[in-house]
């Protein structure tokens, strides 16, 4: 009996051990550090270039994106809403295509492809301005055109009063979705609608549109 132990511990001892598996990170995901990401977000990398939605000086967001080799150990900043690093700089990436706007920040495009420019909406028609307390009270910020996801800016689900130039629609979460009212005057108090600090997208409608 202790023979026979004693030959299959031998056994085991004998047998190769088969390595633990051994689980990596895709470096492709993998954003690097930089000042930009305090201004930035859903920022990822993919085939070494790094992707991000960054604020410009006029709380507009913007895609751009760099390659991160051009970068080395440099500080990434954003950079009026475009990614950089020393004399580097990225690239706009809801500007491919546009033959308007070229990249000189002239007006732009919103997040379905239309056109808008910096005189309010597309052609200039449209422009909405939110509060943060009722009766047109606490910090404000004017959008000019349709904001797809208010959980890129600071006004996500805090705004409980608008002020309009054309005609708008609000919805209760991000991409137009949940409940939606249409405004054209002046909302003293959201809480009428039940939409008060509740406000996730906003866009013109109409003419403005």
């Amino acid at each position: 009996m202790l023979i026979t132990s004693l030959a299959a511990l031998a056994a085991m001892m004998a047998a190769p051990q088969q390595a633990a598996p051994q689980t990596f990170q895709d470096p492709q995901r993998v954003s690097p550090r930089g000042s930009y990401s305090r201004s930035c977000s859903g920022d990822y990398v993919n085939q070494g270039r790094l992707y991000a939605d960054c604020r410009d000086m006029r709380g507009n967001i913007r895609g751009t994106s760099i390659e991160l080799n051009r970068c080395s150990s440099q500080d990434i900043r954003n950079d009026n809403g475009l990614l950089a690093c020393g004399p580097v700089r990225g690239e706009y990436e809801d500007r491919r295509g546009d033959n308007g706007g070229g990249r000189d920040g002239r007006g732009g495009r919103d997040g379905r492809g239309d056109r808008w420019d910096d005189r309010g909406g597309r052609g200039g028609r449209s422009s909405i301005t939110v509060y943060r307390d009722a009766d047109f009270r606490g910090a404000s910020y004017s959008f000019n055109g349709e904001v797809v996801n208010l959980g890129n800016t600071e006004f996500n689900d805090v705004i409980s009063s608008m002020r309009f130039r054309g005609e708008w629609e609000v919805c209760t979460d991000a991409y137009f979705r949940g409940q939606c009212q249409t405004f054209s005057d002046d909302v003293r108090n959201l809480s009428r609608w039940g939409m008060n600090d509740r406000i996730s997208s906003l866009r013109p409608v109409g003419r403005g549109r």
